[in-house]
């Protein structure tokens, strides 16, 4: 695949049917665009890249075809048509172009007419630091009509094509803005906590506590009296509003119901409790995991990989946590460090709502 460098600001052009009269008086006019952007690389996917092409002439045995060199449909010439009129501005919008496609067929009509038609694709990517996103495509067909002896309109129609070409990529650009997520220039995060209770779920709400009616699972026999496995995750919401994302993450801090269980002398407020807190530590992890998350410099490239990543990092301190507190108050059978784990946690809990 041959590659070309180049840096400039788009300057665009229009064009449309060309005859071989108005190819003589066309000129390769340039409009200064509106959305900022320069081209950073061209690169020639074509299977075929050279520049010959072949083209109808006439001789004395009548029409020939001839492989004839165009410059206009090489990578250099393609390169130099999207500089002409045009400077380098590195701090706009890096964009890379790939040459897919730049083909001309012609066929005879009548003794000394010939109809070409020239085919182009290009393909448009945005350089990112994470790598490169393909944007769109630009794909558009040119007609020509001219005598056999004369090939001055050929170029200017493949010159106008490229120069729609960036006519295409700047609308295209204008219109993608605001909505386009590969386009957004920051990330804006924002939290909501899922409360909306269900028939087999407790959702987290300081309002409604568990109550043993919420271990539900049917055991035989457990050295424990009581267990329950909270846990915490999140729904994703995303949309891209003013050029910049828009996530919310609807934090869902929840016991299963069906999967806690209480044994048959267990009940009592004493151990209930004990089951509480694991509930609220699980809340105050799924708290310190969005303040993590507000401390982080987001961008649209990382954020998706640094929320899986810290979600990820908090889980694993939340059942670090949970060994820690049973441990510790021996799955709640020493009163004293129960005592201590639970004004530790209620203070905690305070000024997580002194703060909200």
């Amino acid at each position: 695949m041959k590659k070309i460098r180049i840096s400039l600001f788009i300057l665009g052009t229009l064009g449309g049917f060309l005859t071989e009269s108005s190819a003589q008086t066309s000129k390769h006019k340039s409009a200064v665009l509106t959305r900022g952007f320069y081209i950073s690389s061209i690169f020639d996917d074509r299977v075929s890249p050279d520049s010959a092409r072949a083209l109808l002439f006439s001789s004395n045995k009548g029409p020939i075809t001839r492989q004839i060199t165009l410059e206009s449909a090489s990578v250099k010439g393609i390169a130099k048509i999207l500089t002409d009129s045009s400077s380098r501005n590195t701090t706009l919008m890096p964009l890379s172009v790939r040459i897919k496609e730049c083909n001309i067929k012609e066929s005879l009509s009548g003794t000394d007419r010939v109809n070409g038609e020239v085919n182009l694709v290009l393909a448009f990517d945005l350089e990112k630091e994470s790598g490169t996103a393909h944007l769109t495509q630009y794909k558009s067909t040119a007609r020509y009509i001219r005598s056999l002896t004369n090939l001055g309109i050929v170029e200017p129609t493949i010159q106008r094509l490229i120069g729609n070409s960036l006519t295409f990529i700047n609308d295209w650009l204008n219109k993608q803005a605001n909505s386009n997520p590969i386009l957004a220039k920051g990330v804006d995060l924002t939290f909501s906590d899922y409360i909306e209770q269900h028939e087999d779920t407790v959702y987290y709400h300081p309002e409604r506590p568990l109550i043993w009616g919420d271990f539900r699972e049917k055991r035989s026999y457990s050295k424990f009296s009581a267990s329950v496995f909270p846990s915490f995750g999140y729904d994703q919401r995303m949309k891209v509003e003013n050029g910049k994302i828009k996530v919310e993450l609807a934090v869902k801090v929840y016991v299963v119901k069906s999967a806690s269980w209480v044994g048959p002398g267990a009940p009592g407020n004493y151990n209930l409790r004990h089951e509480q807190k694991h509930f609220d530590l699980v809340k105050i992890i799924a708290e310190r995991f969005k303040k993590k998350l507000l401390t982080e410099k987001l961008s649209p490239e990382n954020y998706q990989g640094i929320i899986n990543f810290e979600y990820l990092e908090f889980y694993r301190e939340m059942n670090k946590i949970q060994q820690q507190y049973d441990e510790q108050t021996s799955h709640g059978t020493n009163v004293t460090m129960q005592e201590f784990w639970n004004r530790k946690i209620e203070e905690e809990l305070k000024q997580l709502e002194s703060k909200s």
